[in-house]
């Protein structure tokens, strides 16, 4: 029989990002996921592996100018996300809609995502820890629980069928989906990016323009930086970003926690 180390050394050993072929990157807003993972979406991409963005509300309450109605920041900020995915060379953009802000259950989450995992059958999936311990905003909250969840439904054709998702009898299902939380004060790997790629992150930043004019924009984007620089520093290397991965051995049941 095998011994405890043995099995958590074969399973539940935490591999590169960048080991991955079809990566699916949630974001609750459009912006949160270049903030949160840029820096390694663009070093995805200069390995030429194909990115999918799923966003998931709509960014409709992202603006505080009158004279714009929730339909119009809509549509301004779903064109910022495909001009930012476009600069990054994102292969495939998705939107569910849900209001953002809105009234809407980490159920309700779940249903509107599960097509687009059953679409593009991930590999791996990076959306916001829910766990963290400072996050306050709802949007943020729901939607990273709402990922926790459907990695574990989604092999399941009944459990699909339960959310009210048609399912052929034959349509392949994906499983065995790690998780990356991107956001996470309890991080577990660093993956290290180029000043270049860090480049594209803040280019990709800059291209969500009706955001830019918060006034404590400059704040976050030094902050960004000066954050993956310290990551890089731990790692003697140039820079970094960080993200609590959960394999999928880990995923249900065994109590040995990300850090093993």
């Amino acid at each position: 029989m095998p011994d405890l180390y043995s099995i958590i050394q074969a399973y539940g050993t935490v591999p590169s990002l960048t080991s991955f072929h079809r990566p699916m990157f949630i974001g609750p807003h459009p912006d949160d996921i270049e903030f949160g993972c840029g820096g390694v979406i663009a070093k995805l991409k200069d390995s030429g592996v194909p990115v999918v963005f799923l966003i998931v509300t709509d960014g409709s309450a992202g603006s505080d100018d009158p004279s714009l109605s929730p339909e119009d920041v809509r549509l301004i900020r779903e064109g910022e996300s495909l001009k930012a995915a476009s600069f990054l060379g994102v292969d495939y953009v998705e939107f569910c809609r849900l209001e953002d802000g809105g009234d809407y259950s980490v159920e309700d989450a779940i249903k509107a995502m599960m097509p687009f995992i059953l679409k593009y059958q991930p590999d791996i999936i990076f959306a916001p820890d829910p766990k963290l311990k400072t996050e306050c905003h709802p949007d943020h909250l729901k939607i990273g629980e709402a990922s926790r969840r459907l990695i574990k439904l989604v092999p399941y054709r009944e459990a699909i069928r339960r959310h009210g998702i048609e399912i052929d009898d034959g349509a392949a299902l994906p499983s065995g989906i790690t998780l990356a939380h991107y956001f996470t004060d309890d991080p577990n790997i660093k993956e290290t990016i180029t000043g270049g790629q860090f480049e594209k992150k803040i280019g990709a930043l800059k291209c969500h323009v009706s955001q830019m004019q918060d006034p404590s924009i400059e704040l976050m984007l030094n902050y960004f930086y000066l954050k993956a620089q310290e990551l890089g520093r731990e790692m003697d290397t140039g820079l970094a970003e960080d993200y609590q991965v959960i394999v999928p051995l880990f995923q249900h049941c065994f109590t040995e926690g990300i850090h093993h």
